[in-house]
């Protein structure tokens, strides 16, 4: 080897190791950078000169080292793992904090809420039966009626509330462009055409040139995947493809559709679509295609569920069971006629002005079709004047049926309904009364939010040992980058000293030639 190929080779060694320097200077400038991937210098040997087939012409071929490339530490394997895990967590994470809210809201169920109610209501009925004539009886029945029908409105209104915040109101649709699902899916989509663009502009530069339009890259597939659960393709042209269930979203450096949400009806208030980047719709209802995601727990929280899980759909529709049943029930009592029996309110004599019974044909609720949670209400013609409450139910062949205003059979009848079996808890025949179907109801979603709860602390421990396991392959450990550091200091600092050896032998030579 020549004192040229000396200085040449350890001279290049230097530039090495500088930029070697560089990368982990790179590395630990971004060690908390999200979604950042280490880099690492790969060093290759120089090709060398054939001179001859001996040793010394072997040595003197020698040219030294050089850095090939830049890579990433990325790993697809671990990156969809993480990717999952985060799909599972972000969905559970959505879910449970909207169980709570519904919680919140069954909570208007028990002892202090509708339960309550009823209990009051019962309660008044049962006093009237021992003052049937008593017009403060009859007002507090009303009022209590009242604050059934009251209660019933509240219930169905915060879940109406809740439902229109998520996803808008079906029968408005207009209200779905102020909802969180319509937001979440407008970011999805600005992500899928960042994504696209990121892969066009890698392909164009090369991965290897391209680690930080790979880190972005990175980290929109991390957001894409905490909406819906994704499948992430990688191409040897260093783009990567994006599925959700079977349809392929961004193929490369194209996006191909984007999701569009519209409004349903009762069961199923949000549908998501599928269109092409013209607006065409290609799949009018893809909801079976979203899984997991924050986009996932909303559908799975608001649209009707066969298959036990209580939505907020269920629940209105179980609510609004309840609210017509009730008021059915009630309304056969107060309007209650077989022959010649019948249920009596209380009228005036209009010869003697005393108090009479007269046939009952006014419901204590309005009529409906059905009656809802939100449309109950109490009759206004009763509570302008409550000696219209049924009170009675005599036989009107009989004579003076109509004398007989201290009987109290009717609103017997009316107190009674607290222990009739009239709803249904597992469908088919009705086996509890309307507070069994309270208790139970509301039973039912506090272990649903338990059970959300748990699954949720699980898919998040999940996630977290995804993540720190892709951390540990991709992220910047910073002890190796300081071992890294010193032998690459090391390493110069020798190539230095080469160079000044060679150089310092070289001027000598110089010297004496002179």
């Amino acid at each position: 080897m020549t004192i040229g190929q000396s200085m040449n080779i350890s001279r290049e060694s230097m530039n090495n190791y500088q930029h070697a320097l560089a990368v982990v200077s790179q590395n630990i400038s971004n060690m908390n950078v999200d979604g950042y991937i280490k880099l690492r210098a790969d060093f290759a040997t120089n090709p060398t000169y054939s001179y001859g087939n001996n040793v010394y012409a072997n040595i003197r071929g020698l040219n030294g080292a050089c850095i090939s490339q830049i890579t990433s530490y990325a790993n697809n394997a671990a990156a969809n793992s993480a990717r999952e895990a985060n799909s599972g967590a972000q969905y559970y994470y959505t879910l449970n904090s909207l169980m709570d809210r519904l919680g919140e809201i069954t909570d208007e169920l028990g002892e202090n809420g509708l339960q309550a109610s009823f209990e009051k209501f019962f309660s008044a009925a049962q006093n009237l039966s021992a003052n049937p004539t008593d017009p403060s009886a009859r007002r507090i029945y009303i009022e209590s009626a009242q604050s059934v029908a009251m209660k019933f409105n509240s219930i169905a209104g915060s879940l109406d509330g809740l439902q229109e915040e998520l996803v808008g109101n079906w029968q408005q649709s207009a209200t779905i462009e102020n909802s969180e699902i319509y937001m979440s899916v407008q970011d999805f989509n600005q992500n899928l055409e960042r994504l696209a663009e990121l892969n066009k502009q890698i392909v164009i530069q090369g991965a290897n040139n391209s680690t930080g339009l790979i880190n972005e890259r990175e980290n929109i597939l991390n957001s894409l995947s905490s909406y819906v659960d994704i499948n992430v393709e990688y191409n040897k042209n260093g783009s990567v493809d994006v599925k959700m269930g079977d349809m392929k979203l961004v193929s490369g450096a194209e996006q191909q559709y984007k999701l569009n949400v519209t409004a349903g009806d009762a069961t199923t208030p949000a549908i998501i679509q599928v269109e092409n980047m013209d607006g065409t719709l290609v799949l009018s209802n893809a909801n079976s295609e979203v899984s997991g995601g924050q986009i996932g727990a909303i559908l799975d929280m608001v649209n009707a569920s066969d298959d036990g899980f209580i939505t907020i759909s269920d629940m209105r529709s179980k609510i609004d069971e309840l609210a017509n049943t009730f008021a059915q029930e009630v309304n056969n009592v107060q309007t209650y006629t077989n022959g010649t029996v019948g249920a009596m309110a209380l009228g005036t004599d209009p010869i003697t002005g005393e108090q009479i019974l007269v046939p009952s044909t006014e419901p204590i609720f309005n009529l409906g079709n059905p009656i809802t949670a939100s449309s109950i209400s109490v009759n206004q013609n009763v509570v302008n004047d409550p000696n219209l409450i049924a009170t009675a139910r005599v036989d009107t062949a009989v004579d003076g049926w109509e004398k007989n205003v201290g009987n109290t059979d009717n609103i017997v009848e009316t107190a009674q309904l607290r222990d009739k079996i009239t709803m249904s808890t597992f469908g088919g025949a009705d086996n509890v009364t309307f507070e069994g179907f309270l208790t139970y109801f509301a039973g039912q979603v506090g272990l649903q939010q338990s059970d959300v709860s748990g699954k949720f602390d699980t898919a998040n421990a999940l996630n977290e040992s995804q993540q720190t396991n892709l951390q540990s392959i991709t992220g910047v450990n910073l002890d190796e980058e300081l071992a890294d550091m010193i032998k690459y200091q090391r390493g110069y600092e020798a190539s230095a000293r080469v160079f000044n050896t060679a150089n310092e032998i070289y001027q000598l030579l110089v010297t004496l030639g002179e």
